[in-house]
């Protein structure tokens, strides 16, 4: 039931509370959408992913579908709060729609953190540049067999490259502050991309203005999000484990390949509805806080 409301931000616990509590309400619906994308991708990976290379190259050509379902339930969500009826055909179809958008922020945010990653990298080239190490000493001296003079060796290049080591830690520590930093200011442009109909990169500035002066709560909020689908699906993971070695307690390395892929898929059929449903429920309490959006939220 969906009543009229002029809603008032909430809280972290609140949302996640809702957003716990929208699953089992709609969870045949939300399962659903997911599951008519993953299932057919899940049996393709048993019968095609045999290695590496192979689990790569069909997570590179399955992106696209990812990207559907992350839409389509995004979808549904926006639908849910503005109290409209959810139809998997409807959300499917407005995912297509903003696929070709969703590629284009894809890849912008991609350019911007891979460009992010070679700056702070500079450092590292630039101690080793300065150092009297040769590329090679520094190949050989983690490639080869381990041997008293390999760790000879080890300690030269670690003595003489001092600065590119410093390098290495600086960078390996900005690095990944900085892109958390830019992931997090980003999280929510995927839902503005499909609630406001907006472009790749004003999707982008969106989700920065929204989060603007709630970086430390939006982080807080996502680190609890994590947490609490970390929780189950460690839970159900281990459970799916034991299952897949009691029924193909034989299966050959190869095969793993594709079973653990296709595991994964089957997971995230029962994960993405509340990720993406605390997500939209953050998105639309940061526009809330911003400016008094109204919208209907289930009671």
């Amino acid at each position: 039931m969906h009543a009229p409301s002029t809603p008032t931000p909430s809280t972290i616990g609140q949302l996640l509370a809702r957003a716990i509590a929208l699953y089992p309400t709609h969870r045949a619906i939300l399962l659903r959408t997911a599951a008519i994308f993953y299932l057919p991708v899940a049996a393709l990976s048993l019968l095609l992913i045999d290695n590496l290379t192979t689990s790569i190259l069909i997570s590179l050509l399955v992106w696209p579908v990812d990207s559907i379902v992350i839409l389509s339930l995004i979808a549904h969500c926006i639908d849910l709060l503005h109290g409209r009826p959810l139809a998997i055909r409807t959300a499917a179809k407005r995912g297509l729609r903003r696929l070709p958008a969703h590629i284009g922020l894809t890849a912008a945010a991609t350019a911007v953190f891979s460009g992010v990653a070679l700056v702070l990298a500079a450092p590292i080239w630039v101690g080793f540049l300065n150092s009297d190490v040769s590329l090679a000493e520094i190949s050989d001296a983690f490639s080869a067999p381990a041997n008293p003079g390999q760790v000879e060796l080890v300690f030269k290049v670690l003595g003489s490259a001092l600065w590119g080591g410093t390098g290495i830690c600086l960078s390996g520590l900005l690095i990944p502050i900085v892109l958390f930093y830019l992931s997090t200011r980003w999280r929510f442009a995927e839902v503005a991309l499909m609630a406001e109909g907006t472009g790749p990169l004003q999707s982008l500035r969106r989700s920065w203005h929204l989060s603007r002066g709630f970086v430390l709560r939006t982080i807080a909020y996502l680190l609890l999000m994590l947490l609490a689908m970390g929780l189950f699906g460690g839970v159900v993971g281990m459970a799916v484990d034991s299952a897949v070695k009691a029924l193909f307690p034989a299966v050959d390395q190869a095969r793993m390949f594709g079973l653990s892929f296709a595991v994964s898929k089957l997971l995230y059929i029962i994960a993405a509805p509340f990720h993406v449903a605390a997500v939209v429920l953050y998105y639309f309490d940061l526009r809330v806080r911003k400016k008094k959006y109204d919208f209907e939220v289930p009671q």
